[in-house]
C-alpha cells in the first residue's frame, strides 16, 4: 500500500529538456498537408505518399510540463491570446493590447527529440560518459546533453 503510495506521488519522467530541438511527428504543424490543387489530382493512396514524404517542422522546446506530459515548442501550435489594455492612458509604459500569438502545449507522445550532432530525429538512451549519467542518441550513438 505504502509504495503504491510513492510510485503515484513520483514525476513523470520526460525524455525531452528544455532548449532541445525537437521534430513535430504528428498534428497540425507537421506540415504534411497538401494542396488542394495536389488534392484534387491526387488519389487517396497517393495523397498518403505525399504526405509522408514531406518533412516535419522543428522547433526548440521552450518549457516542460512533466504532470500533463507536454512540451511548448517555438512557433508550433501557435494560439492567439486576447490582452486588454492595463495601466494608465497618461503612462508611457502601458501594456500592449489586442491579439498576441504565443506557442501552445503539444503532447510529448508527438514531438521527437532531433540530435545535435547526427541532425536526425531519434530515440534516447541514458549512458555514462565520463563519470555522468546523460542522454545518448540510439542513431549515431553520440551523447546529447553537453558534457560540462
Amino acid at each position: 500500500m505504502k509504495a503504491n503510495r510513492a510510485r503515484a506521488a513520483r514525476k513523470p519522467k520526460a525524455r525531452i529538456k528544455a532548449g532541445d530541438t525537437v521534430f513535430v511527428r504528428s498534428g497540425r504543424d507537421r506540415e504534411s498537408r497538401l494542396t488542394p490543387e495536389e488534392i484534387d489530382r491526387l488519389d487517396p493512396e497517393a495523397q498518403r505518399r505525399a504526405a509522408d514524404r514531406r518533412p516535419g517542422r522543428r522547433g526548440r522546446v521552450l518549457r516542460v510540463l512533466p504532470d500533463r506530459k507536454h512540451v511548448v515548442v517555438e512557433g508550433v501550435n501557435m494560439m492567439v491570446k486576447h490582452a486588454r489594455p492595463r495601466g494608465r492612458a497618461t503612462r508611457s509604459t502601458q501594456i500592449q493590447s489586442g491579439r498576441t500569438e504565443q506557442p501552445g502545449p503539444i503532447a510529448i507522445a508527438n514531438v521527437m527529440l532531433v540530435c545535435p550532432s547526427c541532425d536526425r530525429p531519434t530515440r534516447v538512451r541514458r549512458g555514462e560518459v565520463e563519470g555522468k549519467v546523460v542522454r545518448i542518441c540510439v542513431r549515431c550513438g553520440e551523447p546529447v546533453d553537453a558534457i560540462r
